[in-house]
């Protein structure tokens, strides 16, 4: 068999970690951080990242208990990998399991394809499918559509915190805001939902405190036919904590799909992102944390509009009032 039909896989598993919903997110952190550092090897031809809550079909699926890294890559290349996952995953202080597998065939950089599919949104105003580019549009999709896919670690709309503020995007489409901020945008997939939504926006901004995410959003602004000149996109690398709201441009909608350990103690600085009378959609919050996380932005002056579950997450859609506007 030729060089070319073989290939190999090398598995990064946390199997010490507990399963309950805070283990499990920290583990997927993680694991996201070790995958963005290996994906950038010349000898690496893919990441991706599974946990528990992600939606896949194909004959090959197996759904997994703890988040874990299949890395793609040949077997000429298969040792040094594995080397650099461990040295790696020591570096970032994580124990894992990493074992290695060779394949055969050539299809190697399309294997993992089949765990994925089309995502659909739908509410009264507005439809909106996510679809990765390998699958073909069917006759009855939604004509607003994002195209996005798995890659670099970063988010596609499989996790249920992303899913859940997707669903409330569409739930507001009739509101037809002239800005938006992706606070912590990952790949971008929030916000550029949103300029398919609106493609009326004044302004898109996306922003996050990793350099690799916002490169990563600015590849799929290109893909999805905004380009990185397009005088509405800004993208921007910044850290929450470190003032940077005040140096926003408050929007009519933002995004902030992070953790409570980051919402929390900038509740001040992200509202301070939001225009009066705009909303902010907070997500990456496990249920029991809701509480919390919303006593922090209504003792500022937010308004709950919405808490939206799925599984054991939720999403807080809040309004910022306008001057002078009596509480609900």
């Amino acid at each position: 068999m030729s060089e070319h039909d073989a290939w190999s896989t090398v598995r990064v598993a946390m199997p010490q970690i507990s399963t309950d919903e805070v283990s499990l997110s920290s583990a997927l952190e993680q694991l996201e951080g070790l995958a963005a550092l290996l994906a950038i090897r010349d000898d690496v031809g893919g990441v991706e990242t599974r946990d528990p809550t992600c939606i896949a079909e194909g004959p090959d699926f197996v759904r997994v208990e703890r988040p874990e890294l299949i890395v793609y890559t040949t077997p000429a290349s298969r040792a040094a990998v594995e080397l650099a996952a461990h040295e790696l995953a020591v570096t970032l202080g994580l124990e894992v399991r990493v074992d290695a597998e060779d394949h055969h065939g050539d299809d190697w950089r399309d294997a993992w394809k089949r765990h994925y599919r089309s995502l659909y949104f739908r509410a009264s105003a507005r439809s909106l499918m996510v679809r990765p580019s390998w699958i073909p549009r069917e006759p009855d999709d939604p004509t607003c559509e994002l195209l996005l896919d798995p890659g670099r670690a970063f988010g596609t709309g499989l996790h249920e915190s992303t899913r859940l503020c997707l669903q409330a995007l569409v739930e507001l489409a009739a509101e037809r805001p002239r800005r938006v901020i992706d606070l912590g945008c990952g790949s971008g997939i929030l916000g550029l939902a949103a300029l398919q939504i609106w493609p009326e926006l004044e302004s898109l901004c996306l922003a996050d405190h990793d350099q690799e995410a916002v490169d990563t959003a600015r590849e799929n602004a290109e893909v999805n036919g905004i380009p990185t000149d397009d005088p509405r996109l800004e993208l921007r690398q910044l850290v929450l904590g470190s003032d940077a709201g005040e140096r926003l441009e408050p929007a009519q909608l933002v995004f902030a799909n992070i953790r409570p350990s980051v919402l929390t103690p900038a509740a001040t600085e992200i509202t301070r992102a939001v225009t009066p009378g705009g909303a902010l959609i907070l997500s990456g919050i496990l249920e029991e944390e809701g509480d919390e996380v919303l006593a922090a932005y209504t003792q500022i002056g937010l308004q709950l509009r919405g808490r939206p579950r799925e599984g054991d997450w939720c999403a807080l859609v809040l309004e910022r009032p306008r001057a002078g506007s009596a509480s609900r």
